[in-house]
């Protein structure tokens, strides 16, 4: 019995699992062990969405809204007001950038910087639009802050590319 139970479980795919899981848990430490404390002009990067688009672009839909669930969970748990804009919207990404690579657009470097900028750019919106709404913070204030955080994320966003590339190379060579 445990033997079927076995042979029905793809090891492969969990091996994946992990390692994708690895980079998402590097990535955010390393967003809020260092860049949190690193402020350029005022502004910090939040480049963790980067990681998700990637996933999504080299794995599919499927796998993409699945590490952005898990990624926005754990991104939401890691900030004071605890809402579940993350998970959600890094769910929509991971799986508009693994749609949108599977039937308009190609797996390069320049689709995915472009894919990650247009992430980057939803990410600060939904960041910026309640302090604009709740708290009338003036959109003129706001808007510098949100354009040189997606530029500072922009360029932190490149090394994910290579990440989850190498790890779908990896992973594609050993299947």
């Amino acid at each position: 019995m445990l033997l079927q139970i076995l042979e029905l479980i793809d090891f492969r795919k969990i091996r994946k699992a992990l390692w994708y899981c690895l980079c998402v848990i590097v990535t955010i430490s390393i967003q809020n062990l260092l860049f949190s404390r690193i402020a350029i002009f005022g502004v910090h990067p939040y480049f963790v969405p980067a990681i998700v688009i990637a996933i999504g672009m080299f794995e599919g839909g499927v796998w993409g809204a699945a590490m952005g669930l898990v990624t926005g969970y754990f991104c939401d748990m890691t900030l004071v007001d605890n809402t579940a804009l993350f998970m959600v919207l890094f769910a929509i990404m991971g799986f508009a950038a693994g749609f949108l690579t599977e039937f308009l657009i190609n797996r390069r470097f320049f689709s995915y910087i472009v894919l990650a900028v247009l992430g980057l750019l939803a990410t600060a919106i939904c960041q910026i639009v309640p302090l604009w709404i709740f708290l009338s913070t003036p959109l003129g204030h706001l808007l510098p802050t949100l354009l040189l955080q997606v530029i500072w994320s922009s360029i932190l966003a490149i090394p994910a590319y290579y990440a989850v590339k190498m790890v779908s190379i990896r992973r594609k060579e050993e299947e």
